[in-house]
């Protein structure tokens, strides 16, 4: 079978089945508290900010991955919980996991009180939905290393929970054709919030998220660090995240999202009207 078809062994170690917090099995809990105690540092050179909004049926999936992080760097590890009315803060509690409140709703001023709450010179976004491999903080600080640039992104791919593995598969060839015409105008609009970074100083140059925007906070985010310096994307497995395919859902289904993208890339590049 061809790699890009097959769901890597690390990722199913990760995505282990739950209903709630109370039919997890205590191993796991104590496992990926264990995992996270790594992260309980007074002084961070990396900050790594998850948003989180009832997200009990797969935030456990997240942790797991980020208890196996392996890195020299001193890392803290921050919650931001943006108003969850389901088990999500009992499930963080559960593993010991620091989070802050965020009553204001939306990710803009969830990725910002995380923003401001970071101790670390390097910031890395994620999310609640999403998988990590074991070298994500290396590959990311590596990048960041580079003067010239202020903001690395990396790729993705799909868990299948609305569509084959098969489908998605084919809808991340398309996506990656669309990345790649894209690096050569507005590349910022590769950048995807649960899987990117940048230090936080410049962050704090460019006057840090958007607040006014309830949507596109990181593609934004990325256009603004452009002004002081460029972006890189990171191709290796060790930045490629695996994320829940409900993203697809949101534009009606994957027919939907794909002649959705092109057409959008289509009269990106139109000729405008006088």
């Amino acid at each position: 079978m061809i790699p890009r078809y097959k769901i890597p062994d690390w990722v199913l170690y990760n995505n282990f089945v739950y209903e709630d917090l109370a039919s997890v099995d205590k191993k796991h809990i104590e496992r990926i508290k264990e995992g996270l105690e790594k992260f309980k540092t007074t002084d961070p050179q990396v900050s790594i900010i998850i948003p989180t909004y009832n997200e009990e049926k797969g935030i456990l999936h997240t942790l797991s991955s980020i208890s196996q992080l392996s890195t020299s760097y001193k890392a803290e590890l921050i919650i931001i919980n943006n108003n969850s009315t389901d088990n999500t803060q009992a499930i963080l509690e559960a593993c010991g996991v620091k989070s802050i409140f965020e009553p204001r709703q939306g990710t803009s001023f969830a990725r910002q009180t995380g923003l401001e709450q970071a101790k670390g010179k390097y910031i890395l976004n994620a999310d609640a939905d999403s998988i990590y491999p074991k070298e994500w903080v290396n590959a990311y600080v590596q990048a960041l290393q580079d003067k010239s640039v202020s903001c690395a992104y990396g790729t993705y791919s799909f868990l299948p929970e609305y569509n084959s593995r098969f489908v998605l598969a084919n809808y991340e060839l398309i996506s990656q054709f669309i990345i790649g015409f894209r690096k050569y105008q507005k590349e910022f609009l590769n950048v995807l919030g649960f899987n990117f970074a940048f230090r936080k100083e410049d962050a704090e140059k460019v006057g840090g998220f958007n607040i006014n925007r309830a949507r596109w906070q990181d593609g934004w985010m990325a256009m603004k660090l452009m002004e002081v310096g460029k972006l890189k994307q990171i191709k290796g497995q060790e930045a490629r995240v695996w994320t829940s395919d409900r993203r697809l859902m949101y534009d009606g289904g994957i027919v939907k999202a794909v002649a959705k993208r092109l057409k959008k890339e289509v009269v990106r590049y139109l000729p405008q009207k006088v």
